[in-house]
């Protein structure tokens, strides 16, 4: 395993972390051998980064990760969300503020290294999907900045971040106040406009470069999504949800739209990488600013194919000139892997 630096923040982490999110369902569920098993494994092969949030699994995960750390005697950078719903919005501050109090319980440490927002972040609180953020509900008086100011000055947390979705400008708007020390992008091979130029409308949403961006800021940049659900596996075949389908973060990026684009970059794995999802961790990795890649495990042979990422190199220079053509193309409006407009903001 390699390590880099997050950021701003001077903090040294793998370049692969352990996300612990409801998608891949091991650490919001109750086997606790099995997750015992996970974080083992993952310590085992140099993984120090473990992301989780107060909306994975109810808590469950959060209060999961805590005791399998325990359990290990684990050093470990740990990091976890705060999610505002509406009944929060007449006391961002102080919602802030509850919601990491009772993460610090249920993981069962006095503090975290990043506490991050986990709402997305639009204007006047409108965006089609999610729990939104205004700017001021972030930046302004009485807002979430200001309670995660207070936990720091209490010692309950070291660091801030954002997580990068919604409308890019309203995004851009906060980070660039400079009182975030990270940035969770969205950012795989399926949808690179955060770090690549992509057509004018593109049939994904367009995060105009925001992670160099994030770059320039200093901030750490963690990506998040990397497998698109797991469309950039071997065999794509969502079961995270019953009855209903998988939760969409980025508009234009829905679960089927993703899986057919991913069936026109199988030739990675046969050319590039042992498998595709090794390939997409590979090309997010090689992206110059990129602290770590967030990734969820269900079991050892994912963590095990994930991690082999790490050191393994970047794609070659042919490999990232074909998807260029193919992001130009196939997955540009009428191309003939995109089947709907695109979606401007």
């Amino acid at each position: 395993m390699l390590y880099r630096t997050l950021g701003r923040t001077g903090l040294a982490v793998s370049e692969v972390g352990f996300g612990t999110g409801g998608v891949s369902r091991l650490m919001a569920e109750d086997d606790r051998e099995a997750q015992l098993r996970a974080v083992r494994g993952a310590l085992d092969r140099g993984l120090t980064l473990f992301d989780t949030a107060a909306g994975y699994g109810g808590g469950r995960s959060e209060a999961n990760l805590g005791r399998a750390l325990r359990a290990l005697g684990a050093r470990a950078a740990v990091s976890t969300k705060v999610r505002l719903g509406p009944e929060d919005l007449a006391d961002p501050k102080g919602a802030a503020i509850a919601s990491v109090e009772e993460s610090l319980k249920r993981l069962g440490r006095e503090s975290v290294d990043l506490v991050q927002i986990h709402n997305l972040i639009a204007p006047e609180r409108k965006w089609p999907i999610g729990l939104v953020l205004a700017p001021g509900d972030i930046l302004g008086r009485g807002g979430v900045l200001e309670g995660f100011r207070a936990l720091r000055e209490r010692g309950k947390v070291r660091f801030f971040g954002l997580t990068g979705l919604g409308d890019p400008k309203a995004i851009r708007e906060v980070a660039e106040s400079g009182a975030f020390d990270t940035l969770q992008v969205y950012y795989n091979l399926l949808n690179p406009s955060a770090g690549h130029r992509v057509p004018p409308n593109f049939s994904a949403l367009d995060y105009g470069l925001l992670l160099d961006r994030a770059v320039e800021l200093g901030m750490g940049v963690l990506v998040i999504r990397v497998l698109a659900l797991g469309a950039l596996s071997e065999a794509p075949n969502f079961l995270g949800f019953v009855d209903k389908p998988p939760p969409v973060l980025s508009p234009g990026s829905e679960y089927g739209e993703d899986v057919r684009r991913a069936a026109r970059l199988r030739w990675l794995a046969a050319e590039e990488a042992p498998s595709l999802a090794q390939a997409a961790v590979r090309f997010a990795l090689m992206k110059t600013g990129v602290s770590a890649v967030l990734c969820g495990f269900s079991d050892e042979a994912q963590l095990g194919q994930v991690t082999s990422a790490s050191g393994a190199g970047g794609l070659s220079e042919g490999a990232m000139a074909r998807l260029a053509r193919i992001w130009d193309s196939d997955f540009a409006p009428g191309g003939p892997l995109s089947s709907r407009p695109g979606f401007t903001h």
